[in-house]
């Protein structure tokens, strides 16, 4: 060894080490003069115990390699390592993946293993089979994929142990760590260490921009929405006293926390004396929750968790009990909740739990959550209340809905939107969601179909369930049921016959149908068959576009009904019914009228050019042949078809934009697709008016005098009934729609009656988001015509012949909603949003609800004060918390349903 290699160098180098051929000989035999004494060893421990299980510890020696070095003069031929001729083959950052499988024993690593050795000064020491670096001065060692840095080091060939002082940065590896501590030890090849005063991370990235997740859609009547959850850029992080590296991705942490803020100051962590993180999960005992997001406060500890998981990986999940919640409501009393979360392989979870209300009793629940290939689907929920209160006071009852969808292939598929619910007075209660705590209707529908080339057979079963109202008789509460089971259906969409222009296409289908409400119940399934075959011919000439088609129908009943006068519910008679029509349309659409608008003032106002388009369209349709509709029983729309000859006027108008010059999305804007907003021209205003003129003002006879009439062509019209008398003309509709952009946008519904000249029905709907503010109205307007009067003889509820429950006076509904909202969920700060339902005709506040939200870094803290007034329902109010860590989730008892924004 030369004087030069005896001695620190001043300047700062690079060096490549090898192992030569000799060093790996060498090794080879003084292995093979050691295996007899390792097989007599091996035979004594299996003769002295009955039972030995293999346990394997490695200690890896590399292989040898070709000689070469960065100067060849002053570096031994004995080096352990392959040389790497370009710097750029050398992971110069950590990589930002991490998946973490159950521990192995490490194999031996390949020949040739690249190292690169940076140092201000470094001696080496030559041994038998390797030799010893001892590295001084921004010392930086690539081993593998890691890049370990120091102040002073050394590197043991023979081993590969790397022993830092001072300074010691670890990154790589397989777990993508990050680590910084005051000294250590590390073996790249067995992934082992030993390190002291450390912190840092561990685990890839997190993204720090918004997750959206659809929210479940439940088939009584929730509403549709995406929610985000709040994320941090920041990894998992640690800290502490010792941190041992047990084997690949296996860590012990002593006297430390761990968090998912950035680090050194996070808003939250959570401390114990122990912590181990195997298999992609931290997990420790007897564990405090400390909380530092105030600036008054530092380092609170919040609650104690005996025992606690949490993930390394954003995407994985870990079973276990979570976070205890808790709330109070004027009816239920103190609400305490606690739930446990199990996995159930990479595709489904179940959450089991409950909830006790103090002044209630126990609401248990679950959640069954499967998520398949493409877009194989199954949701199971499922919530009750076992209600203490004695009789006629007990409010208690089960919900349970499931939903799910699984495709056997490209044209066949099966779903289920199914509900059961026990209790209506019990929805209204204790239903924290107030679009359907309203709702009474319960809707279960499942169904196989397979389409192919224009056609479709499937098979059905419906269910249709609406109470009458909340209050309760001997017999329970008042409802209305109508069964489909089963419903087979041929559909074949309009489609050319050979040879010919026409087309044809044809509706089949077959049910038992029952009905059942208070007064009425069918005896028996009731058959139907319904058989609707037509004939079209499209032309086109000269921008005309017109559509001419006739079609018979005959529709097969195995029961028909007795008709009543008005107030009593019709009888069943056990005598079947055929009822045929004979049915002509022809829809004529003339040329589109359109204008392009341009000058400096548009320009100006809306940066694009106008187009203003205007497309009439009239249809006539006549339909003859139905004089039994007074003796058809009602279950559907298939059974409101009647006797018409009327001619439908409608016009459309639609203005387009066209933007003049081409800008980058902005604000709102930005929440759009596309990431320039004048890529293409957009529809700005729809605007459609119509109106029905009948020339058969009776309909055949199917119109009954003084109370609403609910028709198959008044319903292709609008969903308001508004045939109380013969008439010529219906009302006007009005739908018009503008959007401006993907947040801010009006919709306003209207039928106007000329007859009685006032509106049946206004519904607005306008949203409008600035900056942090946005803002959502709507008020729904609704007429109501009489229902049946009950004559003075009404006959008892136990009757065949019962009075009806409909009101016999004209009703006028008005209700508001507002939204107005300061913030968002991820928003850093103080957020705030309130929202309210007023009904102008009760004069009463229904429901209002008030949030505030404050985030900080990886944190967020949210509280919700609620209000209840629903017609019989005592009013009542709750108070509602949430608490959520960034990358980890959210406890406490106000879910995404309830929140306000």
């Amino acid at each position: 060894m030369s004087a030069r290699e005896r001695n620190f160098e001043p300047e700062r180098r690079t060096v490549f080490a090898l192992i030569s051929p000799g060093t790996a000989f060498a090794i080879l035999e003084k292995s093979l003069a050691m295996r007899a004494r390792t097989f007599l060893c091996t035979m004594l421990l299996l003769l002295c115990h009955s039972q030995l299980w293999s346990q394997a510890l490695t200690k890896q020696f590399p292989l040898g390699g070709t000689a070469l070095s960065s100067s060849s003069a002053s570096t031994p031929s004995s080096a352990v390592k392959t040389p790497v001729s370009d710097s750029s083959a050398l992971p110069e950052d950590a990589s930002v993946e991490s998946q973490i499988p159950e521990a192995h024993v490490v194999p031996p690593p390949p020949q040739g293993i690249p190292v690169r050795i940076q140092a201000d000064s470094q001696t080496y020491v030559k041994a038998d089979s390797g030799g010893v670096y001892t590295l001084l001065g921004h010392v930086v060692i690539h081993y593998k994929d890691y890049i370990i840095s120091a102040d002073r080091a050394t590197y043991n060939q023979d081993t590969g142990e790397i022993v830092g002082n001072g300074h010691l940065h670890i990154d790589g590896g397989p777990d993508e760590a990050h680590l910084m501590a005051d000294h250590g030890t590390i073996n790249p090849d067995a992934h082992t260490g030993h390190f002291y005063d450390v912190s840092g991370t561990l685990g890839h990235g997190r993204t720090s921009e918004p997750k959206l997740i659809t929210k479940f859609v439940s088939g009584s009547g929730e509403v549709q929405q995406a929610k985000v959850l709040l994320a941090s850029s920041s990894p998992f992080a640690i800290t502490g006293k010792e941190l041992i590296e047990t084997g690949e991705r296996q860590y012990h942490v002593i006297d430390g926390s761990m968090t998912s803020c950035q680090l050194p100051n996070p808003d939250w962590r959570l401390i114990a004396q122990n912590f181990f993180l195997n298999n992609n999960v931290a997990k420790g005992a007897n564990s405090w929750f400390e909380f530092d997001g105030l600036p008054v406060v530092h380092r609170v500890p919040v609650f104690y968790l005996p025992y606690v998981t949490h993930p390394i990986d954003s995407d994985s999940r870990q079973s276990g009990f979570v976070i205890p919640s808790f709330g109070s409501d004027t009816t239920k009393g103190l609400i305490l909740g606690e739930d446990y979360y199990q996995v159930l392989g990479r595709s489904a979870d179940l959450t089991v739990g409950s909830q006790y209300y103090s002044k209630r009793g126990f609401a248990p629940r679950a959640l069954f959550r499967y998520r398949g290939r493409d877009y194989d689907f199954a949701t199971f929920r499922f919530v009750s209340l076992l209600d203490r209160l004695p009789g006629t006071e007990n409010q208690g009852g089960v919900d349970m809905l499931f939903d799910g969808r699984h495709d056997f292939g490209p044209e066949t598929r099966a779903v289920a939107d199914l509900e059961y619910l026990s209790s209506y007075t019990y929805r209204q209660e204790f239903e924290d969601n107030y679009v359907v705590a309203i709702n009474s209707e319960v809707k279960s529908q499942a169904f196989l179909s397979h389409a192919h080339n224009g056609l479709a057979e499937s098979v059905a079963f419906n269910r249709y369930e609406s109470y009458e109202s909340s209050s309760t008789t001997s017999s329970g509460e008042q409802e209305i049921k109508i069964i489909h089971a089963p419903t087979l259906a041929f559909d074949g969409v309009d489609q050319y016959l050979p040879g010919t222009p026409l087309m044809w296409g044809v509706t089949t289908t077959g049910t038992g149908l029952s009905r059942s409400e208070p007064g009425f119940q069918t005896t028996h399934f009731i058959p139907r068959i319904d058989l609707e075959p037509h004939l079209a011919m499209p032309l086109h000439f000269d921008s005309w576009h017109v559509r001419p088609a006739v079609g018979v129908r005959d529709t097969f009943y195995g029961s028909s009904q007795n008709p009543a006068p008005i107030g009593e519910l019709p009888t069943e008679r056990d005598a079947s019914l055929n009822r045929k029509d004979f049915e002509a349309d022809i829809d004529v659409r003339p040329p589109a009228l359109e204008r392009d608008f341009s000058s400096p003032l548009l320009a100006k106002i809306f940066g694009a050019d106008l187009r203003h388009t205007i497309e009439p369209e009239v249809e006539y349709r006549y339909v003859g042949g139905i004089d039994n509709f007074s003796s058809v029983m009602r279950f559907d729309t298939v059974d409101v078809a009647s006797n018409t000859n009327e001619l439908g006027y409608y016009l459309h108008q639609k203005i387009f934009l066209r933007p003049l010059k081409p800008h980058p999305c902005k604000g709102d804007e930005a929440l759009g697709p596309d990431d320039m907003c004048s890529s293409e021209t957009s529809a700005w205003l729809n605007w459609e008016v119509g109106q029905k003129f009948f020339f058969n003002n009776t309909f055949g006879g199917a119109i009954t005098d003084r109370t609403r009439n609910v028709l198959d062509t008044t319903l292709d019209l609008t969903g308001v009934a508004f045939v109380s008398h013969p008439r010529d003309y219906s009302p006007i509709i009005s739908r018009l729609r503008m959007q401006t952009t993907s947040t801010t946008n009006l919709e306003w519904d209207m039928d106007y009656d000329t007859k009685t000249g006032r509106l049946d029905s206004s519904n607005l709907f306008g949203t409008y988001k600035h900056g942090d503010f946005s803002f959502t109205l709507a008020d729904a307007h609704l007429h109501t015509l009489p229902g049946a009067s009950p004559p003075s003889d009404a006959k008892s509820s136990t009757s065949t012949l019962t009075t009806t429950t409909s009101s016999s006076e004209e009703i006028n509904f008005n209700q508001l909603r507002l939204t107005a909202v300061y913030g968002s969920p991820l928003k850093t700060g103080l957020s705030v949003g309130m929202n309210t339902g007023y009904d102008f005709t009760l004069d009463q506040l229904q429901y209002a609800g008030v949030q505030t939200t404050y985030n900080w870094n990886c944190c967020g803290l949210s509280f919700e004060v609620r209000r209840y007034a629903l017609g019989t329902v005592p009013e009542h109010t709750t108070y509602l918390y949430n608490f959520t860590l960034a990358n980890v989730g959210t406890a406490g008892s106000l879910s995404w349903a309830e929140r306000v924004f």
